[in-house]
C-alpha cells in the first residue's frame, strides 16, 4: 500500500517536473509559452539567431500591398546599423529586435528593463538586466525622420521580443511604438496599419526606398561573393 503510494507520488513529481520546464520561456523556438501556444514550425530558431529575418517573414503579406524592406541600414548619422525598416502606405516603420528570453518587465522611460530565466523546478530564476530597448528604437526613430525629412510623414517604432518571451509588465505609453514578440507582430501592425490607412503613396515609397537602400549594410560573406 505504502509502496503504491509512493510510485504515485513519484510519478506526480515528474510529471510536475516536466510541466514547469516546458511551461517557462527557456530560450528555445521550441518551447510552450504561457498562452499555450508553441513556436512556430517553420520559424526554428534559439535566442542567439532571433534577428530581422524572422520579422521579416512574418511580414511578408505587407509586400503584396507596396511595402518595402530595408535590413541593417547605417543612415549618415547612425553609430550602427537599424536592423529593420518598412515602408508602407501607413508610415515608416523602425524595428528593433532583442535576444533576450525569459519573463521581460520594463517601464517606457527606464534606463534597464528586466528578464528572468526559468533555471529550474524548484530553482530561483536568473534575473539580468539590458539596456531599454524602446529608448534605443526611439533614438534611430529620430535619425530616420530627420534623415527623410517630409513633413506628415509617419514614423513609428517596433521592438520585438522572440515568441518564447512572456511581456508580463511592460508599461509603454507612446500611441506610436509597439513592443510585442514575433508570434504578436502581424496582428499588431495589421491593426494599426488598417487604422492609419494611406499616409504615402506607392511613389513616395518606392522614392525612399530608393534613398535608403544604399545604406543597407551587405553581409561580409555576400560581399565576397560578389567581390568574386
Amino acid at each position: 500500500m505504502l509502496e503504491g503510494l509512493a510510485i504515485v507520488l513519484l510519478v506526480i513529481n515528474i510529471l510536475l517536473f516536466l510541466f514547469a520546464k516546458l511551461s517557462s520561456p527557456n530560450g528555445t523556438g521550441t518551447a510552450v509559452f504561457s498562452n499555450g501556444r508553441s513556436a512556430p514550425a517553420s520559424l526554428p530558431y534559439d535566442v542567439n539567431d532571433f534577428c530581422a529575418y524572422h520579422s521579416h517573414i512574418v511580414l511578408q503579406s505587407f509586400e503584396q500591398g507596396g511595402a518595402r524592406f530595408i535590413f541593417d541600414c547605417k543612415l549618415p548619422e547612425c553609430d550602427e546599423p537599424i536592423d529593420m525598416i518598412m515602408l508602407a502606405k501607413s508610415g515608416a516603420y523602425v524595428f528593433k529586435h532583442v535576444k533576450v528570453a525569459g519573463w521581460i518587465s520594463g517601464m517606457e522611460n527606464s534606463e534597464k528593463w528586466t528578464q528572468r530565466v526559468q533555471m529550474g523546478y524548484g530553482r530561483r530564476p536568473q534575473e539580468d538586466k539590458f539596456d531599454n530597448p524602446v529608448m534605443l528604437v526611439e533614438d534611430e526613430v529620430h535619425k530616420v525622420r530627420r534623415f527623410i525629412d517630409r513633413d506628415g510623414l509617419l514614423v513609428r517604432s517596433v521592438v520585438v521580443f522572440p515568441d518564447f518571451c512572456a511581456l508580463n509588465n511592460i508599461k509603454v505609453f507612446n500611441p506610436n511604438t509597439r513592443v510585442v514578440t514575433l508570434d504578436q507582430l502581424l496582428p499588431s501592425l495589421v491593426t494599426l496599419n488598417n487604422k492609419t490607412g494611406t499616409n504615402i503613396t506607392q511613389h513616395e515609397i518606392n522614392e525612399l526606398y530608393d534613398e535608403m537602400i544604399q545604406y543597407e549594410i551587405i553581409p561580409t560573406d555576400e560581399a565576397e561573393q560578389y567581390e568574386g
